[in-house]
């Protein structure tokens, strides 16, 4: 008598797996055009309370151009910091003390490059860049931020002190890779990729040399408005989220990567059912 097959059942993918398929998806979403799902900004709905990521996020980074900020600077800002300090999504402005204080790590990955300054004559002259750049911005943004709390209304030194330590507490990397490649002489053997590759390893670094920790790349996750970036991104691993140009970093794109991570098969549900 002839034994019957073997049936062998296939189990569900692991999560991770309907992870990486959920953000690609999306990605691909994004690149197609359909920001539609990422515009939409309640962020104020937020409140005390916003929405944090799973146990298994130890950093969230941002691009600055067109993701924290609702403009593009050039990599070069020449009028006064308060102007563009306005221009930091309220997302961005809400969520980022609530991630410190749950202690979760925070990072700026730019292409905005103080070497733009040196080799360029004027440019000194006219503006900042690189992580000067950023960390004056970051300070504008949260001293304003605090002056709007009642306790601090009338005590801006109390404000400026609050925002100078959530500015030290933020991770940043600043740097142009064609700038780079071309002008220093740190990577005349090895190109910086056109990535924020090298970016996030620098945070990496950062993070080791403040804790002592060395984080994964699935532990990191990064939103960003050029999509090339997202997608080297997503290739090394990191949980990496596309920004819409048109309306920055909004309530949206965080509730959405969350619930990319958290609940990969109802976004890729979701997702599929809009595809054409």
């Amino acid at each position: 008598m002839a034994s019957k097959p073997i049936k062998i059942r296939q189990g569900k993918p692991p999560i991770a797996q309907r992870r990486r398929e959920a953000e690609q998806i999306l990605a691909t979403a994004v690149k197609n055009g359909k920001t539609d799902l990422l515009e939409k900004d309640s962020a104020t709905n937020w409140r005390s309370s916003p929405p944090m990521p799973p146990s298994t996020i130890k950093m969230v980074l941002w691009d600055m151009d067109r993701t924290l900020l609702n403009t593009h600077t050039r990599g070069l800002w020449t009028e006064d910091i308060s102007k563009l300090a306005k221009e930091v999504t309220r997302a961005f402005k809400i969520l980022v003390p609530h991630l410190l204080h749950k202690n979760f790590a925070v990072g700026v990955v730019t292409f905005s490059d103080k070497l733009v300054l040196s080799s360029n004559s004027r440019a000194g002259d006219l503006g900042m860049a690189g992580e000067d750049l950023v960390n004056d911005l970051l300070e504008e943004t949260f001293t304003e931020l605090y002056l709007r709390v009642k306790k601090l209304k009338s005590n801006k030194d109390l404000a400026m002190k609050n925002a100078k330590h959530i500015r030290k507490q933020i991770f940043v990397a600043a740097a142009f890779p064609e700038l780079r490649n071309q002008h220093d002489s740190d990577f005349k053997d090895k190109e910086m990729p056109n990535s924020k590759r090298w970016h996030i390893d620098q945070v990496i670094q950062q993070y080791k040399e403040k804790t002592g920790s060395v984080l994964k790349y699935d532990e990191i996750m990064l939103f960003d408005d050029t999509i090339e970036n997202v997608e080297a991104a997503l290739s090394a691993g990191v949980h990496a989220f596309a920004v819409s140009p048109q309306s920055a970093f909004t309530s949206s794109c965080w509730e959405l990567a969350l619930e990319t991570l958290q609940s990969p098969n109802d976004i890729i549900s979701k997702l599929r059912k809009r595809a054409p």
